[in-house]
């Protein structure tokens, strides 16, 4: 008897083990994140409007989401001026009805090891009309670990202000022990909180930078 209680806890503990190597072995997870945001600025959305476009905006909101912008080409542009009888007037007096859908490439550079690639290429598509700004920015292929990314920003007029709501999400393939995966999913999530975070923060600034000057001249620099 005394010999099969020691063969049924061997098997037991074999089970165990079993269980707990399965647990730690290290598997490639597919870690989500996503963060969304609604704030305001104390900023006209004209003058909102025409700082986002006559300035190099993109640059320094990419530049505050944990990654560097390298190159910024425009792939397409197509002006609609049919709702404004003086289109150049209205736009010297920050008054443009004149719609704008613009489509950019962006490559952006990734410092973060853990995501074992060096660059990011995103395809940036922007519709702005003189009530709304839409851009959705999205990731043309992987790169390296960081499989999907993912940005919008809605902006629009809020009485003398302008709201703008903003989203990020992102998927990332962690290696990780089985066992701890939601570990992988709560670092992916902090860093979309970080880097909506770093978003808000950064057009708030900018807009604060120009919305003083009277006239917004285009930033010749870009």
């Amino acid at each position: 008897m005394k010999k099969y209680l020691l063969i049924a806890v061997a098997l037991v503990l074999l089970l165990i083990a079993g269980i707990a190597a399965w647990q730690l072995r290290s598997v490639d997870h597919p870690a989500l994140g996503q963060a969304t945001r609604s704030f305001a600025v104390d900023c006209p959305f004209d003058k909102f409007r025409q700082i986002m476009i006559r300035k190099n905006a993109t640059k320094a909101i990419v530049g505050d989401s944990g990654m560097r912008l390298l190159d910024e080409r425009v792939i397409d542009v197509d002006l609609d001026t049919s709702k404004d009888d003086r289109p150049i007037l209205n736009a010297i007096r920050g008054r443009s009805k004149t719609d704008l859908v613009a489509v950019k490439e962006l490559t952006v550079g990734l410092d973060d090891p853990m995501l074992e690639a060096d660059e990011l290429i995103l395809r940036q598509n922007a519709d702005i009309d003189d009530t709304r700004m839409k851009v959705r920015t999205i990731s043309r292929r992987p790169a390296g670990r960081l499989e999907e990314y993912e940005t919008t920003l809605d902006a629009q007029a809020d009485q003398s202000r302008t709201r703008i709501n903003l989203t990020v999400a992102m998927k990332v393939r962690v290696a990780v022990p089985n066992y701890f995966r939601h570990l992988a999913e709560s670092g992916v999530q902090e860093a979309a909180d970080e880097a909506i975070d770093g978003q808000q923060n950064s057009i708030v600034e900018f807009i604060d930078l120009y919305s003083d000057e009277r006239f917004i001249l285009p930033d010749l620099k870009r």
